[in-house]
This record gives C-alpha cells, sequence and structure tokens, in this order.
C-alpha cells in the first residue's frame, strides 16, 4: 500500500479542461489520489472549490476564463 501524491499545475489543469473536459479535471482531483500539491493560482483555486455548492459551474468559469486570458 502507498502513498500517492498528485501535482497539480495552472496549466495542466487548462489543457485537461480543453482536450477532455471537467469531469477529466474532478477525477483527477479527487480519483486514486492521497494528497494534493497545487500550484498557486488556477489549480489551487480549482482544488478549493471541490465539494461546495454548485462546484462544477464554478470550476468550469474559473477554468474556462484563465485559458481565455491566457490565450491573449
Amino acid at each position: 500500500m502507498g502513498f500517492h501524491k498528485r501535482y497539480i499545475s495552472n496549466d495542466q489543469i487548462m489543457k485537461m479542461y480543453t482536450n477532455d473536459g471537467m469531469q477529466k479535471v474532478y477525477d483527477w482531483y479527487t480519483k486514486g489520489v492521497d494528497a494534493l500539491i497545487t500550484e498557486t493560482g488556477l489549480a489551487s483555486d480549482v482544488g478549493d472549490l471541490i465539494g461546495t455548492n454548485d462546484d462544477w459551474n464554478k470550476m468550469s468559469i474559473l477554468i474556462s476564463t484563465a485559458a481565455i486570458k491566457q490565450a491573449k
């Protein structure tokens, strides 16, 4: 039995959301992991939203807004 850490970056979240959708992002934060290590900013903010009311919509808005800003 091991301890599974997952490092999550802001860019990784935007790419995952764009390529595979919200389900993949949600699963990345919640499935098969014992500890999350997130980059300050988007990745951390998305982690904070998991489990709150309307988390999927809030996370989707947050990620898509960040991706649009990065594309400019």
